[in-house]
């Protein structure tokens, strides 16, 4: 009777030890690496784009618009706003290696200043929505989330990494 006690018990511990290590191997610590596409879809389905908000799409336009090379980024999701008077944009970019973390990440942040300069004397409600928001970088991923809703963007981006 003892030994089946003792063999229930310690079966009873591995058991426990197992769904504790299946767990901690489940958790990540935050180093989940989502896919770009993914990412824009939780914050697109929480804030749906509107008309005027258009994908930036092709290696050319890319170029154009943000200053990346292909060889700069694996994966990319970029929406600006068209209309000419709101600034919203989204761009979600996971850089092709760690190096090229800092390059794009300048390219965003001039980006932002040129909207913050055309906006600054003609849209001073949009240069205040500009300015409460930020580019950022998480290991190999940058963000730049221009809405009125960016705070909680960032949250969704943040979230897809298990945070």
């Amino acid at each position: 009777m003892k030994i089946k006690t003792i063999t229930k018990s310690a079966l009873i511990f591995v058991l426990a030890l197992i769904a504790a290590l299946s767990v901690c191997s489940c958790g990540g610590g935050g180093s989940k690496t989502p896919a770009v596409a993914d990412i824009a879809k939780a914050i697109t389905d929480k804030y749906p784009l509107s008309a005027a908000m258009a994908e930036v799409t092709g290696e050319d336009k890319i170029k154009n618009v943000y200053g990346f090379d292909a060889s700069d980024y694996s994966e990319i999701a970029a929406y600006v706003n068209n209309s000419g008077v709101e600034q919203d944009e989204i761009v979600i970019v996971k850089a092709s290696s760690p190096d090229k973390v800092a390059s794009i990440k300048e390219k965003l942040e001039n980006k932002m200043t040129a909207k913050l300069n055309q906006t600054k004397n003609y849209l001073p409600e949009q240069y205040a929505m500009i300015e409460k928001c930020e580019v950022a970088e998480k290991g190999d991923y940058v963000r730049m989330i221009i809405s009125p809703n960016a705070d909680d963007m960032v949250s969704i981006f943040n979230a897809q990494f298990g945070e």
